[in-house]
């Protein structure tokens, strides 16, 4: 019995061991198409580890084939890469997009040695001024809250935060559209799918759902062709008759 059990131990060991050494080192360097950019977040989604980029936007992270790794700065837009073999050989590149719209704030930041070391909360984005607000009514005293709900503040604050959470969420769709449309590439949308070149994102969008990224994760990449198929009448039709309508009116 006593053989058994540390026979069990001495596999479980191994699995572990294992697990973490199918990640290795991934280097990569982020720039805005001309120079290197500092101070990005770098966090890879599968383990909630992260690191920041250096001054010339530089970086190295742990990380396994299909891990997706996401990049964000206050300045530009995020972007997702799922990682493959060919990154671990030729480095991961990534060009960043500059946001449009004005910034409302600009934070600062000095590399944070606890995101190097793993730590808990490393990497964590910072809080919007909305998010702590929010905070700032949820843990407040009881005159704090009750000061909130005679001046309408909390009400108003919830809609904020609904609305908040709204944008995040769809910036999440774009980037997971962007992904999936990078990894079946346009001629596949085109020539196999029958889908012009101008409708592939509000094709993917269409088509978009839990469950198809749930497939894309998992690497189950003929689910999702068979999503596309299933689809594309619906999609075409839809876009017929909104085109029918807008000359009609």
């Amino acid at each position: 019995m006593r053989l058994s059990f540390i026979i069990i131990l001495f596999l479980l060991a191994t699995n572990i061991v294992n697990g973490q050494s199918e990640r290795r080192v991934l280097t990569g360097k982020i720039t805005d198409g001309t120079k290197g950019i500092l101070n990005v977040h770098i966090i890879n989604e599968t383990t909630h580890r992260g690191t920041i980029s250096d001054e010339s936007g530089e970086f190295s992270i742990y990380a396994a084939e299909n891990d997706v790794i996401r990049f964000t700065d206050i300045q530009f837009k995020p972007k997702k890469i799922k990682v493959s073999q060919d990154h671990f050989k030729n480095g991961l590149n990534v060009k960043l997009k500059v946001k449009n719209n004005e910034l409302d704030e600009v934070v600062v930041e000095t590399k944070n040695m606890a995101e190097q070391l793993g730590l808990p909360n490393a990497g964590k984005e910072p809080l919007t001024p909305l998010e702590r607000k929010i905070n700032y009514i949820k843990k407040g005293g009881l005159i704090d809250k009750i000061y909130a709900m005679i001046t309408g503040e909390k009400k108003k604050l919830k809609k904020l935060q609904k609305l908040y959470e709204e944008e995040r969420r769809e910036v999440d769709i774009q980037l997971d559209i962007q992904m999936i449309r990078n990894h079946f590439q346009d001629d596949f949308f085109v020539k196999t799918i029958g889908i012009s070149k101008e409708q592939i994102d509000a094709f993917i969008r269409f088509c978009y759902n839990d469950l198809m990224m749930y497939y894309f994760n998992h690497d189950r990449y003929v689910d999702i062709i068979d999503i596309f198929v299933k689809n594309k009448p619906v999609f075409l039709t839809k876009q017929l008759n909104s085109a029918t309508e807008t000359v009609t009116n």
